[in-house]
């Protein structure tokens, strides 16, 4: 599949004070976790990503040249035992999840150009480790294709057509048709 790259990339990536980011925004109930593979607080899109280093974790994202919908995996690891609950809590099926690759100039700080949409999609199962002291969670995400495969229940019934656009009469004397008698 072919991608666009801004042309900048091409030029930082071979530069000696550029390192590759990862960086993760996952909707919760409790409001968005915002969180990047580095330490420190960074901005990118008037929004701040926290630093969480190695501890946290993506699956490899896999791509087909078929429709199908391929999901992802966000793990972090080390998480105190007192935030479990509040992952089992705020974490929710079908919240928004996205997942960017960019560059950081180590020399600066700053994020080179914009960074890399890799994966977009809605959470799905949260699953939780526990070791005693710390915890693992890993939030399963579905790709956006996977609400193509979601049934689309609709019947030919005015009540129907009314929760879809109210005051529509196309549906309404469907009834009275079915016991007509043509000549």
């Amino acid at each position: 599949m072919a991608r666009d790259l801004h042309s900048d990339y091409g030029t930082a990536v071979q530069a000696d004070e550029v390192h590759p980011i990862l960086l993760a925004k996952i909707s919760t109930s409790g409001g968005d976790v915002r969180i990047w593979t580095g330490i420190g607080d960074i901005t990118y899109s008037a929004e701040t990503y926290s630093g969480v280093g190695k501890f946290m974790g993506v699956s490899p994202i896999n791509e087909k040249t078929d429709l199908s919908a391929n999901g992802v995996a966000f793990s972090l690891s080390g998480v105190p035992s007192a935030m479990i609950s509040t992952a089992l809590g705020q974490v929710q099926q079908g919240r928004a999840c996205t997942l960017w690759m960019a560059l950081l100039n180590t020399s600066t700080g700053a994020l080179v150009n914009n960074p890399y949409e890799m994966f977009n999609g809605f959470t799905d199962v949260t699953i939780i480790s526990e070791d005693g002291e710390t915890s693992t969670i890993v939030v399963n995400a579905e790709n956006r294709l996977i609400d193509l495969e979601r049934t689309r229940i609709r019947r030919y019934t005015d009540e129907d057509q009314q929760n879809e656009y109210d005051g529509d009469k196309g549906f309404e004397f469907v009834p009275a048709l079915q016991d007509k008698v043509v000549i």
